[in-house]
């Protein structure tokens, strides 16, 4: 049997076992920590691996979204703005520098529909804000898949911020120009309009529409707005006394074929163009081709003039009507035909006696001279409304005699206007204009200076004794002629609608405005004696224009001039056309 050990060799074996045991604790200990290190670190590798992986995606996410996308959004929504923004467009002047047209800097809400959270919120939202808004519209604009799209044009302040209060994502605020027209309605069918893209849609707004957009120069009009609103008022207010359907009134300046007021009622608001109507928008001025009547009786005389056919006292029997086919040439007033001498064929205006006067001079020569005159094609003007004649293509000698007189054929009144400028300026024809000449404009002499003289004379001769004595201003010595011709209805003429007009000179010393009034079928008063004729409307209204207009111009009366009628004219209730 073995021997016990003593006490202290067990003591020592005890104390030997039990600090292995601990170093043997302590080694594992130690290797379990480096395992757990080694884990922990491998983790955090695996993490940062992983961190910096996403945070690398996430960046060329944002660099793709925020700079390549974004930049290809932009482009994409400021190539769809710029096709329906125009900014910076030129004032419109007239010949003064009175404002006619600016622009006035306001703010439009647009949207990004792909970045609208959620849409019909954000419609019922501005529909609630802006109640011009359609919802449906509204909510459909905000669903689709463009990157712009227009919520509402031209916001006012208060509208703006309310907006911005809103807070939704993907409405925005668009720096915007709105077209104005300080003068409302006054000079109209002349400045025409622009749409909400600013572009020009009319008038001289879309005839320069290219230049008012890229000069910043102003555009200055031959257009005098004080002589615009006096040819305005009396105007409506000779629709209104008459009852007529419509009217319009020119006044040119003769020495430089400037257009100074240019009038066609009814007419429109610039400034709201949304409400404009066909009608309104419509101008009687350019646009419109209308039988002329007898103020064609000028032009008549100064063929037959010019041609030497004639003479003012050459002797016409106009006692007699005409036979030309199946129709009959009268006259208004048949108690004042008779034997009568050219300068009272076209005072009492007998269509027998323009007739005749025509037949003497013959078809070739009408259609020479009237293409001179410029009646045969499209006049010009800075207008894109501007409106071609109707002639007969084949002229006979019934064409011949009916022109005589203003029927068959239709042009417009400024086609009329600026024949009629001719003869009274010396026999010099100019295309007129609507722009402020700065430097003297020389006219083509078509007729001679005795034919243009011959001309006024006989105009002087219609004020003083026939149907324009209403026109008359005292110390103005106004020269004119009257007109009237029946509207066709359907396939014929209709005896109660009928277009009447004045077309005349002041002062008739030496003429300077040539103005002209044309009103749609005016209705009698008892004022007018139930007569309807030019010579009791359109006269009267071209009297009073005259009247206001003269001492405005700078024009003083002359009460020392010698009239070559003699005598003061007086108003009488004797008035043919």
């Amino acid at each position: 049997m073995p021997k016990r050990l003593p006490p202290f060799a067990k003591n020592l074996a005890s104390k030997s076992f039990n600090s292995l045991s601990h170093h043997l604790s302590l080694w594992h200990q130690v290797v379990r920590d480096h395992n757990l290190l080694d884990k922990a670190r491998n983790r955090i590798v695996v993490g940062v691996i992983v961190f910096m992986a996403a945070f690398l995606f996430i960046t060329i996410r944002l660099f793709d979204i925020m700079v390549f996308r974004n930049h290809s959004e932009r482009q994409q929504i400021n190539a769809e703005r710029s096709s329906e923004l125009v900014l910076e467009r030129s004032d419109i002047l007239d010949r003064h520098g009175e404002v006619l047209a600016t622009h006035l800097i306001t703010a439009s809400v647009y949207a990004n529909p792909k970045v609208i959270i959620n849409a019909r919120e954000a419609a019922e939202k501005l529909c609630a804000l802006i109640p011009e808004l359609d919802f449906d519209t509204t909510l459909a604009r905000l669903e689709s898949e463009k990157g712009f799209v227009w919520i509402m044009r031209h916001l006012s302040p208060r509208l703006q911020q309310s907006i911005l209060h809103l807070g939704i994502p993907g409405i925005y605020l668009q720096k915007d120009q709105r077209r104005v027209y300080p003068y409302g309605a006054m000079a109209c069918h002349v400045l025409g309009y622009c749409g909400l893209d600013n572009l020009g849609l009319s008038g001289v707004e879309k005839y320069f529409d290219v230049r008012l957009r890229q000069d910043k120069n102003p555009l200055v009009l031959s257009i005098d707005i004080r002589a615009q609103h006096i040819v305005h008022d009396e105007l409506k207010a000779a629709i209104e006394e008459f009852q007529a359907l419509e009217g319009n009134a020119m006044l040119l300046d003769l020495d430089s074929g400037e257009i100074i007021a240019m009038v066609s009622l009814p007419d429109f608001d610039p400034n709201h163009p949304n409400q404009n109507t066909k009608a309104a928008t419509f101008n009687r001025n350019t646009l419109g081709v209308y039988e002329p009547g007898s103020t064609f009786k000028l032009i008549n005389a100064a063929i037959a003039l010019e041609t030497n056919r004639i003479k003012l006292n050459t002797i016409y029997d106009a006692r007699h009507p005409i036979k030309v086919g199946r129709f009959t040439i009268t006259d208004w007033r048949p108690k004042h035909a008779g034997i009568i001498t050219v300068r009272d064929v076209v005072m009492h205006s007998s269509n027998i006696g323009s007739a005749k006067i025509a037949l003497d001079f013959g078809l070739a020569w009408q259609q020479k001279y009237f293409a001179r005159f410029g009646l045969h094609t499209k006049p010009k003007l800075e207008l894109p409304e501007i409106g071609a004649p109707i002639v007969n293509k084949n002229p006979t000698e019934a064409t011949l005699i009916s022109n005589s007189f203003g029927y068959g054929i239709s042009v417009s009144p400024l086609q009329t206007f600026q024949a009629v400028a001719a003869l009274v300026n010396h026999g010099e024809f100019r295309h007129l204009t609507l722009l402020k000449q700065k430097m003297p404009v020389v006219g083509a002499p078509i007729v001679s200076k005795e034919t243009s003289a011959g001309i006024r004379n006989v105009m002087r001769h219609v004020v003083t004794g026939g149907s324009g004595r209403s026109a008359e201003v005292e110390g103005y010595h106004v020269i004119g002629k009257t007109g009237s011709a029946h509207i066709v209805r359907g396939k014929r003429y209709h005896a109660n609608d009928k277009t009447t007009s004045f077309i005349g000179a002041f002062p008739g010393k030496n003429p300077r405005y040539l103005l002209l009034v044309m009103l749609d079928s005016p209705k009698p008063t008892p004022k007018t004696h139930g007569f309807s004729t030019g010579g009791w409307n359109a006269c009267p209204t071209a009297g009073k224009m005259i009247a206001r207009l003269a001492p405005m111009l700078g024009i003083s009366p002359d009460f020392d001039y010698k009239d070559p009628m003699g005598g003061d004219v007086k108003v009488i209730n004797h008035v043919a056309d």
